[in-house]
């Protein structure tokens, strides 16, 4: 039973979550994920199901925190859903792939996890920091399938195999490689979230079924403790949306990179050290 400081902890969490989820449309996960880890260690879950039960719970939050976040941007014009459904549709094979062979299997540890969130994390933040914004301006989006597909796989992959969402690879991939303004990108990642988090807790709760997790878990997606985290999220969601709204887009970029940054530059130092 999680004790009055364990509650303060996933709420203070939940909170920022939910303003970063808002803020850059990465779902928040960089926030739930690295929480979730360390709250896990902390009471001694099992190190076989901890990564997965990490990365199913994480996106069980994520799922909650961009419901709020995708409808502020849909209220604000800032949303294209034919992207968003024809990106997350193309995700789902990955996303199933993914959960049933590799990030659910005894060698995918919290090491490996720690280790590749914080990489994928550093790639696409000097992505983000090194590119210029040549598309803040609406140029016409490019509707090629190759892009689209390509970029709904590696946000599948990406998802199951961090539990972000996909998000930190949905918002350079939509400004840079299909010309979408940097406030619409935000948006509809945060959209397209709706969908791979979706497919990802069905994954998650469905290849855990038969494992040993803590009595609040569904399969590997802990949905009794995500709800301290998710709920909060919610709230702060919009906040978020509304200050996204009233910042430039290099402000944006480089909010997201020093956070995101301090993130995975810990979680190297846990996993190496």
């Amino acid at each position: 039973m999680m004790i009055s400081g364990d509650v303060l902890l996933l709420v203070g969490a939940g909170l920022l979550a939910g303003y970063v989820a808002g803020l850059v449309g990465v779902g928040g996960g960089i926030i739930f994920a690295p929480v979730l880890l360390f709250y896990y260690e902390s009471i001694g879950i099992a190190p076989e199901v901890i990564a997965s039960l990490t990365i199913g719970t994480s996106l069980f939050c994520t799922l909650i925190a961009s419901l709020s976040s995708t409808w502020s941007h849909h209220q604000r014009d800032a949303v294209d859903w034919r992207v968003m459904r024809l990106v997350g549709i193309s995700s789902v094979v990955a996303i199933v792939l993914m959960t049933r062979f590799v990030t659910t299997q005894p060698w995918y540890t919290k090491e490996v996890f720690q280790v590749l969130f914080a990489v994928l994390i550093l790639a696409v933040v000097t992505r983000m920091v090194r590119r210029s914004s040549s598309f803040d301006e609406p140029t016409g989006i490019d509707w090629s399938w190759t892009k689209l597909g390509g970029i709904g796989t590696a946000a599948g992959v990406v998802s199951t195999a961090a539990g972000v969402g996909g998000g930190i690879v949905l918002v350079p991939a939509y400004h840079h490689l299909l010309h979408v303004p940097m406030h619409r990108a935000v948006g509809t990642s945060s959209a397209t979230i709706l969908i791979i988090a979706s497919f990802g807790v069905l994954s998650y709760a469905w290849t855990g079924w038969t494992a040993t997790v803590p009595a609040t878990a569904i399969g590997y997606v802990d949905v009794g403790r995500a709800l301290f985290l998710a709920i909060p999220a919610v709230f702060t969601a919009r906040l978020g949306v509304w200050t996204a709204h009233r910042m430039d887009t290099r402000a944006l970029r480089l909010g997201f990179a020093v956070l995101a940054t301090v993130l995975a530059i810990r979680l190297l130092w846990r996993a190496l050290g």
